[in-house]
């Protein structure tokens, strides 16, 4: 481009007026696009399935996994995928995200594993397979990519796991922190068209597309070779987890008023008058229309309080859904709300595909409407129960395809006539050591957060006591001036039976205050405080309490400073959407 011509046009971009025209420009379409480039042809050849690449083992065709790093990675340990050589066992390829994975689990323990097991106790032992190809932060496209690239091992039954990430995951660019000057001139215009129901109703048009097309190209393909494919309908911890997000910006007083009534809400719950809780809620929504979470999970408190447990399930299903992308402050927790589960069963519908309802299934199994620890071990990842109920369901559809037993198969049967996995204490007590890191990073309550971090490491010291020096061994890490990886602990903890991977919550930048301060009360205090103070003493000219380090909670940010996008430059300053902030004392 002619430089004298650049910095014309630079000059009046400068101006408002420029920037104004420039930015209609745009969204009339009228600045052009780059070229879209000629799409890849498919190779010929092999393809990846996923992480597994293609090889030749001893003159056969083969797909090989690399190895996992120090701490893990997001995939399933199977080493090797190799093409069906017969027809029996029957295969079934499970996908899914990290809730299919065996989050916090694995490697040691995963649905795919539960599900074999099961299909194998009723079915017989030579005649099931079940191929693990979920991944923790699984997308739509990366489902149909691996969907697609995963028929080279001939599956006979596909198994569908997803639904929880896509609030989060598939629809990005619908918010007003978006890098791109275009996407956040959409947002602008959705509000201002609808206010802040606009952006939500855009996210929720874009991800209807994405799922359909999705799920028709695999239903396509799965038609075209004759597979059946199972859904799994997700569920959520709907009465442990909690989605506190600040009311979005109200005119006039109407923010100052929210929170004045939230907190008197707070005040009524504490006082045992939950009908007038359930009353305040009621003057909330008038105010925020519905679109606050926070107003939902106290709402359900209030209801679960005067005994309507139906109330509270209603009052909690739509927290979730007013949880939604383009209206976070907070960082939010992937869980598969009521438009996950309509666009599910419609893709059900439409393809003909089986259905497993889990939020039924698990309802049924403990007799309560509210899915809660027993069952989840955080927001969305199940416990052993858990897993096992979800597979007994699914196992039932699988054997029902396959016409390979006599009579009509049944979960509950299933269940009762399988023995408990085999899981050893030591990967027990890491899971719930790892469920109270992950509600300690990214649970935000309307209350005490304390309750749920105890019950979490209690657990762990009753499945295996030993694991009191991994709890030392996180003081150490979180209290040391340099990296944790650096650490003596770090390298304690590679050979330690408890060993705190990825998914964990292992590697964190902050001090973690409020799990240090619930592990001195479980182990004794004088033990963490010493193990604090040797590490991290106070500097005589004190701390920056800007730094996020010394936050008590530090997910009360706005996301984005949270998760240092490298599109996003990084503030110098702290801001919080909350009207207080609180520091490691």
């Amino acid at each position: 481009m002619n430089p004298h011509l650049a910095r014309e046009l630079a000059r009046r971009l400068a101006t408002p007026e420029g920037l104004r025209q420039a930015r209609l420009t745009q969204r009339a379409g009228l600045t052009g696009a780059p070229d879209t480039p000629e799409p890849t042809p498919l190779p010929r050849g092999p393809r990846a399935i996923s992480i597994w690449q293609p090889a030749e083992i001893d003159g056969a065709r083969a797909f090989v996994r690399p190895d996992p790093g120090p701490f893990g990675d997001h995939y399933a340990t199977r080493r090797i995928l190799r093409p069906k050589q017969a027809e029996l066992p029957l295969r079934v390829a499970l996908f899914g995200e990290s809730v299919a994975a065996g989050y916090l689990y694995a490697p040691h323990l995963t649905p795919a594993r539960v599900l074999e097991e099961q299909l194998r106790t009723v079915g017989g032992s030579e005649r099931f397979e079940v191929v693990d190809l979920a991944r923790t932060n699984e997308t739509l496209a990366g489902l149909r990519e691996t969907v697609q690239s995963a028929l080279q091992i001939q599956p006979d039954v596909l198994v569908l796991f997803v639904g929880n990430n896509w609030n989060l995951l598939e629809t990005p660019e619908v918010s007003p922190f978006a890098p791109s000057v275009p996407a956040r001139q959409e947002v602008a215009q959705a509000l201002r068209e609808a206010g802040l129901a606009g952006p939500v109703e855009l996210a929720r048009s874009r991800l209807r597309a994405k799922v359909r097309a999705t799920f028709d190209e695999i239903a396509l393909l799965t038609r075209a070779v004759g597979i059946p494919v199972i859904v799994l309908l997700p569920e959520v911890n709907l009465a442990d987890w909690e989605n506190r997000q600040p009311v979005a910006w109200l005119p006039r007083e109407g923010t100052a008023r929210w929170h004045s009534l939230y907190e008197g809400t707070l005040a009524l719950l504490a006082r045992g008058d939950a009908a007038g809780a359930a009353g305040q809620t009621e003057r909330m929504l008038e105010l925020d229309g519905g679109l606050c979470p926070s107003t939902w999970r106290l709402r359900g408190l209030a209801r679960r309080a005067l005994g309507d447990e139906a109330g509270a399930l209603e009052a909690w299903r739509a927290e979730v859904d007013a949880a939604a992308y383009p209206t976070l402050a907070f960082l939010g927790a992937p869980q598969a709300g009521t438009l996950a589960h309509d666009l599910l069963r419609e893709t059900g519908r439409r393809h003909g595909f089986t259905l497993v309802d889990l939020p039924a299934v698990l309802a049924a199994h403990t007799g309560s409407l509210l899915p809660d620890r027993r069952l989840f071990l955080d927001y969305c990842h199940l416990t052993v129960e858990g897993i096992r109920v979800a597979m007994a369901a699914t196992a039932a559809q699988v054997l029902r395809l396959s016409g390979m037993i006599d009579g009509e198969p049944d979960g509950r049967a299933i269940l009762a006539s399988t023995p408990e996995p085999r899981l050893s204490p030591a990967a027990e007590a890491t899971a719930r050591l790892g469920a109270a890191l992950h509600s300690a990073h990214r649970l935000l309550t309307v209350g005490p957060k304390e309750p749920i971090l105890r019950h979490w490491c209690e657990a762990a010291l009753d499945a295996a006591p030993d694991i009191r020096t991994t709890f030392l061994d996180l003081v150490e890490a979180r209290s040391a001036l340099c990296p944790a990886v650096l650490t003596a602990a770090q390298q304690r903890n590679l050979a330690s039976p408890h060993r705190l991977l990825l998914q964990h919550g292992w590697q964190w930048d902050h001090l973690d205050a409020e799990m240090l301060a619930v592990l001195g009360s479980v182990l004794g205090a004088t033990e963490i405080t010493r193990r604090l103070t040797a590490h991290r003493p106070l500097a005589s000219p004190g701390i920056d309490l800007a730094d996020p380090y010394w936050l008590w909670e530090p997910l009360e940010r706005f996301f984005p400073e949270v998760m240092r996008f490298e599109d996003l430059a990084e503030r110098a300053t702290l801001r919080s959407p909350w009207p207080e902030t609180s520091f490691a004392p």
